[in-house]
This record gives C-alpha cells, sequence and structure tokens, in this order.
C-alpha cells in the first residue's frame, strides 16, 4: 500500500510537470522515492525527466533503480535503457526520441497529428523502430491496412527490443486480421505471446490469439 504522503509527493510532481517547472517536479519525485523505497513509479518519472535534459547516466540510474521494483517480463525500462545507450553512442538523435513520445502519447483522435511526429522521427533516424509501431497503427486506423504492413515489417528489421517487437507483432497481427489473412494474424499474435516482453500486449495479444483460433473475429 503507497503512503499518502508518497502519493501526494507524486502528484505534485505531476503538477510541477504539466507546468514545465521541471527542477521542483524531480525534487517532488525525489521525496516521493525516498518514502516508499520499493515503489517504482517516482523512479520511471526521474528517469523521463532526466531524460528529457539530457542527463543521461543520472536518467540511465533512475531507471535501473525502477527495474529492479518492476514485476517479470516487464521490458519497458528496458526499452528506455536502450534509448539512452543509443543517444550515448551517437546512433539517436534525441530530436528523434522526442518526436517520437509525441505520436505516441498524442490522444488517439489525432491521427494526422501522429502521423506527423513519426515521420519527423523517422526523418531523423530511420532505423529508431519505435515510432513504426506507433505509424503502423496509425496507418491501419486510417483504412491503409497494406501500407500499415510495409511500416510495420519496416520496424521489425530495425533491431527492435523484445518489448518494441511485441508492440510490432501485435499490431501487426490485428493489420492481418482486417486484411482477412488469420494465418498471418495467429502467428504475429502468437510471436508477441511468446516474447513475453510487454504486459498489455502479452495480455491484449492473448486475447486476439484465443479469439482467431475459436474463429470469433
Amino acid at each position: 500500500m503507497i503512503s499518502h504522503r508518497a502519493q501526494a509527493a507524486l502528484e505534485r510532481g505531476r503538477e510541477w510537470e504539466e507546468r514545465d517547472n521541471l527542477p521542483k517536479a524531480i525534487k517532488a519525485y525525489l521525496e516521493a522515492a525516498a518514502i516508499e523505497h520499493d515503489w517504482e513509479v517516482p523512479h520511471r518519472r526521474l528517469g523521463a525527466l532526466y531524460l528529457e535534459t539530457g542527463r543521461y547516466d543520472e536518467a540511465a540510474a533512475a531507471f535501473r533503480q525502477a527495474k529492479r521494483l518492476v514485476p517479470p517480463g516487464d521490458g519497458s525500462i528496458d526499452d528506455l535503457l536502450n534509448v539512452i545507450d543509443l543517444i550515448q553512442a551517437g546512433a539517436l538523435k534525441p530530436a528523434a526520441y522526442r518526436h517520437y513520445v509525441m505520436a505516441r502519447d498524442m490522444p488517439d483522435d489525432q491521427l494526422d497529428q501522429k502521423m506527423a511526429w513519426c515521420q519527423e522521427a523517422l526523418n531523423l533516424n530511420p532505423t529508431f523502430a519505435p515510432p513504426y509501431a506507433v505509424l503502423g497503427k496509425v496507418l491501419l486506423a486510417k483504412g491503409h491496412p497494406n501500407q500499415a504492413r510495409v511500416v510495420l515489417e519496416r520496424g521489425l528489421v530495425c533491431n527492435p527490443t523484445p518489448f518494441t517487437q511485441a508492440t510490432l507483432l501485435f499490431n501487426l497481427g490485428n493489420v492481418f486480421l482486417a486484411s482477412g489473412l488469420r494465418d498471418g494474424a495467429l502467428d504475429s499474435f502468437r510471436q508477441a505471446v511468446e516474447l513475453n516482453a510487454n504486459p498489455s500486449v502479452t495480455r491484449f495479444a492473448t486475447i486476439q490469439l484465443e479469439a482467431a483460433i475459436a474463429g470469433r473475429i
């Protein structure tokens, strides 16, 4: 059970973040982490803010601390650590990552803007896999399954982390379903489940897989 003091500190951090006062947000998240040593959420937020402000060593330390606290099978933090490694190695432009985050976090009813942010990210880093997962989902939502398939398959050859690979495969399975390619959908959902690297994808891919096997979709 997370204490009220820790929750209040986390909420203050979020409020300061919304006001773009990152120093005060960081202070509040540090307070939440100090109160609840086994709570990964403030460490995730600290890592995200350090990453956004170019403090990569501190971001990596915060994400590694969060990783020790999350349940097995959650590969989201490995994905973030991979981003830091790529940026520090000069293989990923920070702006490309920011554009991807903008696309990922934008509401689903703003498809054109999500697509534009993905394309900006990929223009800067064509081999950065995560934007392909978002872009493929957007293209499917806009009624372009063939284009979505091309985009998602391109992402799969960009050396994605298991977390991103699972997302790409799940989205590809939905593309195959929309195209009437049941065998392809079954194979993609099965691979996403077997990776077991993204808890929400594993859950929804399992649902889709069982429904496809039973002929309900």
